[in-house]
Formats: C-alpha cells, sequence, structure tokens
C-alpha cells in the first residue's frame, strides 16, 4: 500500500443563498473509490469534465464543503490516471492503491479506525450538481445518510425507504424486494455508527475475498439477465418502431446485442462486480444503523463511461439552473393540495428574497407566530371586518408558515429549534385563531360556541396525537426489526441465508423502474417474512384479519392511481393548509358558527377514516 498525504483545498459555490453558507464539520473525511476504468483502460474518474477532470471536480465540491481529509482508492495500474486527473491537488490527496473489491473494503475499514469524525465513501466517478452533495452532507438532520432518487437510474442499484429511512438495499449480490428508490453511490458515516462502517467492511471483505457465498454468483447472474433483457428490448422496440409496428411482441433473446449494446453490458456488470458501496450501504442497514435519504429531486446526476458521455453530461448540467432547480427543490412533495398549488408557486420566491437579506428560517417562524396571534385578536373583535382582516392575516401567517421551510431547504439551515418552533407554533397558531373565533362569535353575533371550539380543539388535538404515536410505532417497528446475516440474498425473514434466488411471482419486474414520489411514505412494511400467508387461501382468524386489512390498504392505495385520486386524499385528509382555508373563508363570509361546524363534520370524518387507516395497516401485520 502507497501514498501520497495531503488535502485539497477548492472554492465554494457562489450561489445566493445556497449551500455555500454552509460547511461540515472539518473533522469529515471522504473515501473516493476510482476503481473503474473506460474501454481504452484509463479510470473513468479521470475523464475531462468541467476544465479538470470527474475526480478532481468532486474533490473540490466536497473540499467547499468543508471536507477535510480525502483519500482516493484506486488500482496500482490507475494511480497514475489518478494522480494526473487530480493535477496540481495530487500532493495534497492521499492515494491508495488496493487489488480488487476485498482490499477495497479493508482500505475503508482502515482509513475508518484512523479517523475522528464523520465519513464519506463514495464513488469517484461521479459527476452532479454541488447542491446534491449539500443536501447530504451539510443536514444536521441526517446523521448516517444516502444520496438517492426516485427517478430510474439503470446504472445503479434499489433501496427500499419507509419513512425516509433505507430498510433495504440491493448490491450486485443482494435483492431488495418492493424497491422504491435508487442508491446514487455516496454514503455519510456518523462518527457514532463508525465502528459499525468497519465490522461491515471486514465481514464484506472475508466474504468478498474467497470464494462467493452461495447464491451471490446467481443474483448477480440474475441481474445481468435482466439487463440484457432491458438492452434487447430497447432494441426491438426503436427496429420494430421503424417498421411501423405499434404493439411489438418482444422476445429478450431474439436478437443478439449489438456492439454498443454489448459494450455497455460488459461496462454494467465491470461496475456492479467493483462496486463496494453498494455493499457497504448492505452492510449498514442489516447492522441496524439507521440510514436516512437524502434525496437527489430535480437536480443532477451522472457517471459517465466515455469522453462523448463526459462531454453529454457537461453540456446538460450547464443547461440547467442550479439555483431555480435547488428553489423549486425547496418545496416539499408531499405537501397538501391548497399548499402545491395556491401558496408555493409564490411563497418559493418570497424564500429566496428573504434569503439574499439573510433572513433566518427561525425568524420567519416567530414572525408567522406574530401574523397568527394578530389574526386571532382581529377574530376576537367579532365585527365583519374584523372576520375579514382576520382571515387575511391567517392566510399570510400560513404563508411564512411555508416560507420557514422552503427558506431553511433553500439555504441548508437546519436545527433542531427550529423543528421544534415549527411543529409547537403551527399548533399555538390554530388553537388560539380558535379560541379568537370562539370569544368574536360571543362579542359580535352574541352566539355562545366555545362548546363547540372546544370540540373542534379536542379533535385535531386527538388527531395530532393518534398520528404522532401512529408514526413512533411505525418507526419503533423499523428499529426493532430483526437483522439479517449478510450472506442472504434476499432481505425476507425466514429465508434461507444462501442460495440461488428463486423468482417471487408477486416481484414483477417492471416495478424495478418505476417512479417513486421521494417524499412519499413508500409502506410500511420493513422485511417481508418468507412464510406470508396466502391471501388466496386463509388457514386461520388471524390470516383472514391479515387478508382484510390488505386488501383494504390496497384499496386506498389503488385510488391514489385514479386521476385526480392522489390529491383528492390529500384534500380529504384536512392537513393544515386546507384548515387554514376553511377557517378564513368560512369565517370572512359567514359565521364562527359555521366555521365550527365545518371544522368538526370534516374533522371526525377524517379523524374516523385515519383511525382506521391506522388500524387496517396495524393489522395486516
Amino acid at each position: 500500500m502507497s501514498a501520497t498525504p495531503g488535502v485539497t483545498a477548492a472554492s465554494g459555490s457562489s450561489l445566493p443563498g445556497a449551500a455555500s453558507r454552509q460547511r461540515i464539520n472539518p473533522a469529515t473525511s471522504a473515501i473516493l473509490l476510482a476503481t473503474v476504468t473506460t474501454d481504452d483502460g484509463t479510470p473513468v474518474a479521470a475523464l475531462p469534465f468541467r476544465g479538470s477532470t470527474v475526480l478532481s471536480h468532486l474533490v473540490a465540491q466536497l473540499q467547499s464543503l468543508g471536507v477535510g481529509r480525502v483519500t482516493v482508492v484506486t488500482r496500482s495500474h490507475l494511480r497514475v490516471g489518478c494522480v494526473t486527473a487530480l493535477g496540481a491537488a495530487a500532493d495534497r490527496v492521499d492515494i491508495v492503491v488496493s487489488a480488487d473489491s476485498a482490499s477495497d473494503l479493508n482500505s475503508i475499514a482502515d482509513l475508518a479506525e484512523r479517523s475522528s469524525g464523520r465519513i464519506v465513501v463514495s464513488l469517484g466517478d461521479v459527476a452532479t450538481h454541488r447542491e446534491a452533495l449539500a443536501g447530504l452532507l451539510a443536514d444536521p438532520r441526517i446523521a448516517t445518510g444516502i444520496l438517492a432518487t426516485g427517478r430510474r437510474h439503470r446504472q445503479q442499484f434499489r433501496v427500499r425507504s419507509a419513512r425516509g429511512r433505507v430498510v433495504s438495499a440491493a448490491s450486485p449480490y443482494h435483492h431488495t424486494s418492493k424497491p422504491n428508490g435508487y442508491f446514487l453511490g455516496v454514503i455519510k458515516v456518523d462518527k457514532r455508527h463508525r465502528a459499525d462502517l468497519v465490522r461491515v467492511c471486514r465481514e464484506l471483505a472475508e466474504l468478498r475475498a474467497g470464494q462467493l457465498p452461495a447464491g451471490w454468483q446467481a443474483e448477480l447472474d440474475r441481474k445481468r439477465d435482466r439487463w440484457y433483457g432491458a438492452l434487447v428490448r430497447r432494441a426491438l422496440r426503436a427496429e420494430q418502431r421503424e417498421e411501423g409496428i405499434a404493439e411489438p411482441e418482444l422476445d429478450e433473446f431474439a436478437l443478439p446485442l449489438s456492439p454498443d449494446d454489448e459494450a455497455s453490458l460488459r461496462r454494467q456488470m465491470e461496475f456492479a462486480r467493483g462496486d463496494v458501496t453498494s455493499l457497504v450501504l448492505v452492510g449498514l442497514v442489516r447492522a441496524g444503523v439507521q440510514v436516512n435519504n437524502s434525496y437527489l429531486r430535480k437536480l443532477f446526476w451522472a457517471r459517465p463511461l466515455s469522453e462523448q458521455q463526459a462531454l453529454e453530461t457537461e453540456e446538460r448540467m450547464a443547461q440547467i439552473d442550479e439555483d431555480k432547480v435547488l428553489l423549486d427543490s425547496a418545496v416539499k412533495n408531499s405537501d397538501g393540495f391548497f399548499t402545491t398549488f395556491l401558496v408555493s408557486p409564490y411563497s418559493r420566491y418570497i424564500a429566496r428574497w428573504a434569503a439574499r437579506r439573510g433572513w433566518t428560517p427561525n425568524g420567519v417562524t416567530v414572525l408567522s407566530m406574530a401574523l397568527g396571534l394578530a389574526s386571532a385578536g382581529a377574530f376576537a373583535t367579532g365585527s365583519r371586518p374584523g372576520l375579514v382582516v382576520g382571515a387575511i392575516l391567517l392566510q399570510i401567517a400560513f404563508t411564512m408558515d411555508c416560507v420557514d421551510g422552503q427558506l431553511a431547504r433553500y439555504t441548508r439551515q437546519f436545527s433542531a429549534l427550529g423543528a421544534w418552533l415549527d411543529g409547537t407554533f403551527d399548533r399555538a397558531k390554530e388553537y388560539a385563531v380558535l379560541a379568537g373565533l370562539a370569544a368574536g362569535s360571543t362579542r359580535g353575533f352574541d352566539d355562545d360556541v366555545w362548546a363547540l371550539a372546544g370540540v373542534a380543539l379536542a379533535l385535531q388535538v386527538v388527531r395530532h396525537v393518534l398520528t404522532f404515536s401512529f408514526g413512533a410505532r411505525q418507526h419503533q417497528l423499523i428499529d426493532t426489526a430483526p437483522g439479517l446475516p449478510l450472506v442472504n440474498v434476499t432481505d425476507k425473514i425466514g429465508a434461507p441465508p444462501a442460495g440461488p434466488l428463486q423468482p417471487d411471482p408477486r416481484l414483477a419486474e417492471d416495478q424495478e423502474g418505476a417512479e417513486a414520489d421521494p417524499e412519499a411514505e413508500p409502506g410500511e412494511a420493513v422485511l417481508l417474512p418468507a412464510d406470508d400467508a396466502d391471501e388466496r387461501s386463509p388457514r386461520s382468524a388471524r390470516d383472514v384479519v391479515r387478508l382484510v386489512a390488505r386488501r383494504g390498504v390496497r384499496l386506498s392505495r389503488l385510488v391514489e392511481k385514479l386521476p385526480g385520486g392522489r390529491w383528492a386524499k390529500k384534500i380529504f385528509n384536512f392537513p393544515i393548509g386546507e384548515r387554514f382555508a376553511v377557517i378564513s373563508i368560512t369565517a370572512a363570509l359567514w359565521t364562527p358558527r359555521i366555521t365550527f361546524t365545518t371544522m368538526i363534520a370534516w374533522g371526525l370524518t377524517v379523524g374516523l377514516y385515519s383511525t382506521a387507516g391506522a388500524v387496517l395497516r396495524s393489522a395486516r401485520r
């Protein structure tokens, strides 16, 4: 093993209000794996890119985010190419020579043992926006996490996530059932999980050093067949479209691969055999480490394989306004209908305006609370002008409530205090407004509605408690799920630890390319039992209950697939945006009694529905 000591320095981004103001702990170190070659035998990481190379560009991005030490792991015959790719920074970056994947894993373990802070393990040939990396590295809410996406990336391995946490991951030799995302080759490991990283890498190195465990090669062959079939289907579709065949009948093995497709498959297999980042992720997840997702969202990511692809990648990245994409990505995909379509289209620009003037998310949260209290005071006057002013102030307060989160995501300014303020002030604003309306009804309409106000407030309190407890229970299920040995190919509990992976007809391959909503909850199932009850022939009363529960959950999900079904469900669930809209409209146009009657009727219906949904999701296990 040889090394060249040192650390590079790099300049930061100039994006206004973006993560350029955020720097991670300088004790963070990065390990970049530059082991894949182009067709002419040079490192893929050495491809020319943006005036330098893919590797040096990535190193500069990491250094601009505050990474204190960078180590490049490569092969002996690629060392010179990597040094050349680093340019002037080569004498300040550690270069570690490794013989194979097992040695790569041992090198990661060695470096982790010598580290004192966080560790970033990444592919060394990734071309992406700096802000995509900042979303993972500079977000203090993500202790250990990965860069992920819900969009299809055929080069990358898939993951299944629940409630923002990775619960199953694939690798060249591991299969994940019901995937809903893709791993993009970058892992951040918190210092408290460093020992887990070392242990996992040592165990994986032993498994990779000798003969592969039974079933591993079969799984890799299965993936090769799938990639081969995808290339053939694409070629057949292109050929039959040219011949005017509207609905081609496809035979995956009807045609041999073209030279270009053959080369693509060969490179894909080379990527797979040398991809240790996915193995590390599988190991961390199966070791019980909480691995969270940082989603790419609308930012750009690629792994160019040739100079032509590197040039195309550079051109595509140049066409993207990174600041605009970052601003758009500051808007949550999981918000309600009212927030998504009637507030976020303009609130994001308020967030950018606030960022350029140095405002903080916590400051905006306090402003939102002050406006909410002012709205409650206007409602309390009981006059028609007071009700109208209160309705307007409540909508402005809600807009500011959206702005604080968008500003935090845009500028990467996250804190535990901010999260607490946001959640607490949301509830306080709503309760204060209800109290103000009740007081105003007595004063201006001579109508005592305090009992209705108490019922409406109690409904919201119960709903919040149930939502919190159900979410906490789901996290507990994830935390207490039994671990799986690394030798297991599949992620099913009770499956044999090794052996050829048998096809499961329930896991249709077409779901592998399905796009997932990065913000959507992919389901509460953590690991699939190998002996799931057969839904066609339930064997006991418990099986019958599970069957009814599963079908109820499926029916709910089927509604979301109907045109407009997803947004209809969001409106029906009566989130805070819709609640504030109902309060504003009914109070401004009618009376507080109408407001409380509407709130109670809608809230009670949603409460019963949500409780039934929680029961079904719990019973289906």
